[in-house]
Order: structure tokens, then C-alpha cells, then sequence
């Protein structure tokens, strides 16, 4: 515990550190090394990442999630005051001309590795089960993290909110994840998913989802306090329940894998995907919060 302290302390004091103070085409690049080891961490934990498959896979992926990072013109909305009129940027075409090269690029990639990775995949002596589970392994990671970590730029850089709404992704999963913790130790009795995550329980997870709320709520009347009260409020009990489900994801995925952590990369904490398991979902969240907030008001 006292590890995992002290590696927390200094990880949060470098992430602020990171959000606030770093250019962001630093940033971009940043998230595209994070992109790739932990895609490369992932392989590790089934033992693909020597298959040849690799570094093809990894490049398409990483050029996916270069092309999202580029949509920021997505946000171009009410959210902006120099660009607040959407009737008329709609008329003049400036936000689909904005789109239309990283968007011709992800479809691009997209569909090349649609294609690519099954094919290689199919390649070597490996017996058939070998080559199917590969195969189900590589499309689920290209997906997941290079579209999940792309949209990372995007919520830092959304208009008007100074990166706020970027720690807000960051501090929710990790509020629910230490309130589930502390709650579900003190009063957990009934098992959340036991197959899955054995120490999960329900009370844990009504913690977790309590103080979601209550963090949001911290964040509505700080950082982000031009925000309606209730939107920050509300995003935050989403994500308070959806970022527990991303853990879950993580350890149904270890459990597959046969391993425990990911990797042994971050002392007390185990590896980057670790770290990331429900801010990627957490991203998810806010992401499609804020989208769906810029078009409709």
C-alpha cells in the first residue's frame, strides 16, 4: 500500500503537470507512445507481441488514433464563442471540410486493417484455434486502443474548458476506484462479479458511483463552473458506473490471459493498462457527453 501511495502521488503531480503545462502537439505525441505500449503490453499478456502481425498492426492502429486526434473540429460549436453559431458553419461547410482529411484517413485505416489483420492472422503453421484466438486478439486491441486513446487530444482540447474536462475524466475513475475500494473493505458482503473480480462487491460499487457524484459536483462548482450544474452531475454518475465496468473488462481480459497485472511496469500499480482500464472507458463517456452536449445545446 505504501508504494502504491507514494508511485500515486508522483504519477497525479506529473499527470497535472502533463494536462496543464505540456504543448499539445507534445501531448499528441505523448499519447501515442502511451497508445502503443499499452498495446504492445496487451499482445505481451496472450504472447503475440513477437508474431509478425505486430508491428503492421501497430502502426495502423497508431495511425487511427492519429487521425481522431485531428478531429477536433468536431467540437467546433456552442461550447466555443468563435464559433458559435452552428447554423452558419453548417451552411458554409467549415466543420465538414475541417473533418474530411482525418476522417479520410481513419476510414482508410480502418479498412485496411479490417482487411490486413485477419489475412496475417491466417499465416504460420499455428494449429486453427491458435490462429482464430490471434486473430480476435489483435482486432479487439487495434479497436480499443487506437480508437480509445485517440479521443484523449480531443477532450483535453475541447473549446472553452482549459483541459478541465480532461482531469474531470481522469479523476472520476479514480475517485469511484478508491471510493469502491475503501467501501466495498468496510461493508462489502455481496459479490459484485465473483467470477470475474472476486473482491468487487455491490456496496463498493454504490460507494464508488456516491462519490462520483460528489467529485463531479466539486468540479461543477470549480474548474467547471460555466457548466450547467447538472450535466457535470450527471456525467459523473455515468461515468461512475461505466469506469467499473471498464475494470471489469481489464480482468475478464487478465483472467483470458492467465496473468495478474499486465505487466510489472509501474511499481504497486502493475502496468499501463492497469493504470488505464477505466479511464478508456471513462474517456468513452465523456467524450460522447460532450458531443452530444455540443449539438444539442
Amino acid at each position: 500500500m505504501k508504494t502504491r501511495i507514494i508511485t500515486a502521488a508522483i504519477g497525479i503531480a506529473a499527470t497535472v503537470g502533463i494536462i496543464y503545462f505540456l504543448p499539445s502537439y507534445i501531448f499528441n505525441y505523448l499519447i501515442i507512445i502511451l497508445t502503443f505500449f499499452a498495446f504492445a503490453e496487451y499482445l505481451s499478456m496472450f504472447k503475440e507481441r513477437n508474431h509478425p502481425l505486430f508491428i503492421i498492426a501497430a502502426i495502423l492502429m497508431l495511425l487511427m488514433a492519429n487521425s481522431i486526434m485531428r478531429m477536433d473540429a468536431i467540437f467546433l460549436t456552442a461550447a466555443d464563442p468563435v464559433t458559435a453559431n452552428i447554423a452558419e458553419m453548417a451552411k458554409s461547410g467549415e466543420t465538414f471540410w475541417k473533418l474530411y482529411a482525418p476522417l479520410k484517413q481513419f476510414l482508410t485505416i480502418l479498412f485496411a486493417g479490417v482487411a490486413l489483420i485477419p489475412m496475417i492472422a491466417l499465416t504460420g503453421k499455428d494449429e486453427i484455434a491458435v490462429k482464430f484466438r490471434r486473430m480476435n486478439v489483435y482486432f479487439f486491441g487495434f479497436f480499443y486502443f487506437g480508437i480509445i486513446f485517440g479521443l484523449f487530444p480531443l477532450i483535453k482540447n475541447y473549446p472553452g474548458a482549459n483541459s478541465h474536462w480532461f482531469l474531470f475524466m481522469l479523476v472520476i475513475p479514480w475517485v469511484c476506484d478508491s471510493a469502491a475500494y475503501f467501501g466495498g473493505k468496510a461493508l462489502g458482503k455481496h459479490k459484485f462479479a465473483p467470477a470475474i473480480s472476486p473482491k468487487k462487491t455491490w456496496e463498493g460499487a454504490v460507494f464508488g458511483m456516491i462519490f462520483s457524484v460528489i467529485a463531479g459536483l466539486v468540479f461543477a462548482l470549480t474548474l467547471l463552473d460555466k457548466e450547467k450544474v447538472w450535466f457535470v452531475m450527471l456525467v459523473a454518475f455515468i461515468d461512475g458506473i461505466f469506469a467499473q465496468f471498464g475494470d471489469l473488462v481489464e480482468s475478464l481480459i487478465k483472467r483470458g490471459a492467465g496473468v495478474k497485472d499486465s505487466s510489472n511496469l509501474i511499481p504497486g500499480h502493475g502496468g499501463i493498462f492497469d493504470r488505464t482500464d477505466s479511464l478508456l472507458v471513462s474517456a468513452v463517456i465523456v467524450f460522447v457527453s460532450l458531443l452530444l452536449k455540443s449539438y444539442v445545446g
